[in-house]
């Protein structure tokens, strides 16, 4: 009768433990870290002759879990904070160049003059020198000249300002989460010693793997990482092929970041001994796609430099080879602030023709140039010329970002 009694107890014991180990797993269900567990029972032996055992025990409460699961979830979280990350990137540079006009539409419109595009301010200035061709000797069409190159100008020096302050905003963010991350990878590593020392004294250390999966997650989130973990509990973290937590070691991240004389950021993720690491997935990835010499922000850098520069080039060339309305040889409308070469961040107008718009080569000819117009007329039909030589877009036709460059910038 008592064996049979002691029997039951064993089943109730049981049944308890799994109920117990249940209404954790409901209790935890949104617990980010949290693995189910599930009661391993096996049966007691017994010394019966008829082979009758004594009952069943709980040999342990295990977690339940897939490596190849845990691997895909931890990929797909980097995956897609890395897009996010890039997706933030490009939307700051669509606020640089808001949507606007065509250049083509702005041409045409009659109220192309209040399009602030720099597609449409483009478009403008072009068209502005038809009305000094019309009346070379007024002073209205060329004050209208200079009030569009001073317009075109400051918004090309604010948009390269913009994406100066976007790249370094962005190299901030990055040696912020570089700091989570190395937080994180300490704190991985001290679990890890916590779960062998708990697992080496007979302990159950669920609720420490817990926190280390947790722990992970957040890892992939920022760094893209894999996990491998071990028989005893404890994991292996590594970024990029390189193991940064293993046992209760942890090897932290520095980020290395620089600014060139043409304003490109880069950046780079090293370990503290200096070894390189790639990382190719979470949001410390999608950060680092906008910066660099391939980045997407130093590549609208660049695109805008070429823009200022050829814009410059292709005006100054043709002012510089006509007249003024006093017969003498023209001079450029477009010069860098301080010097050097002219770019998106340095272009301006000449502070010789803005005080003195006559100062404007209209002419082609220093006989009677005070009346002619031809030059400027050459002026405008270059909005129209294939062969300006400006770049080519860094991004596809249709984007929105190329549609806020005219359509004399790009041919193809």
């Amino acid at each position: 009768m008592s064996e049979a009694l002691s029997i039951a107890a064993s089943a109730i014991n049981a049944a308890t433990t799994e109920i117990a180990t249940t209404s954790e797993n409901l209790a935890n269900a949104q617990t980010p870290g949290y693995a189910v567990q599930r009661a391993q029972l096996a049966p007691l032996p017994g010394g019966d002759p008829l082979g009758i055992g004594d009952g069943v025990q709980v040999t342990s409460v295990a977690q339940v879990t897939s490596a190849l699961l845990s691997a895909n979830n931890l990929q797909a979280q980097g995956t897609l904070q890395s897009l996010t990350a890039s997706q933030q990137i490009l939307t700051g540079i669509q606020n640089v160049f808001p949507l606007g006009q065509s250049s083509a539409a702005a041409a045409s419109s009659a109220q192309g003059s209040s399009n602030t595009s720099i597609s449409g301010q483009l478009a403008n200035f072009w068209s502005s020198w038809d009305a000094i061709a019309q009346d070379p000797s007024g002073a209205a069409p060329r004050t209208q000249v200079l009030d569009q190159a001073q317009g075109l100008t400051v918004s090309l020096n604010e948009a390269a300002t913009q994406l100066s302050q976007l790249a370094t905003n962005t190299a901030n963010q990055l040696q912020g989460q570089i700091g989570q991350v190395n937080g994180l990878l300490t704190q991985a590593a001290k679990l890890n010693d916590q779960i062998a020392t708990t697992a080496g004294g007979g302990t159950s250390p669920n609720q420490l793997v817990d926190q280390l999966n947790q722990v992970t997650g957040q890892l992939g989130q920022l760094a893209g990482v894999s996990v491998q973990h071990q028989a005893n509990g404890t994991a292996v973290v590594s970024i990029g092929g390189i193991a940064l937590v293993q046992d209760s070691h942890a090897t932290t991240l520095q980020l290395a970041s620089s600014t060139d004389s043409a304003g490109v950021t880069t950046a780079s993720v090293t370990t503290d001994g200096g070894t390189p690491v790639s990382v190719t997935s979470g949001s410390i990835a999608g950060l680092m796609s906008g910066l660099g010499p391939q980045g997407s922000i130093s590549t609208y850098q660049a695109s805008l430099n070429n823009v200022a520069a050829n814009l410059a080039s292709v005006v100054n060339t043709q002012l510089e080879a006509g007249y003024t309305a006093a017969g003498a040889a023209g001079s450029a409308l477009f010069t860098a602030a301080g010097g050097g070469a002219i770019t998106a961040a340095t272009i301006g107008v000449n502070p010789t023709i803005a005080a003195d718009p006559s100062q404007i080569a209209a002419a082609a000819s220093p006989t009677a140039a005070a009346n002619d117009g031809s030059n400027a007329q050459t002026m405008a039909a270059v909005a129209t010329k294939p062969s300006v030589g400006f770049p080519s877009p860094p991004y596809p036709a249709g984007s929105p970002a190329r549609a806020q460059l005219p359509a004399v910038a790009y041919q193809n």
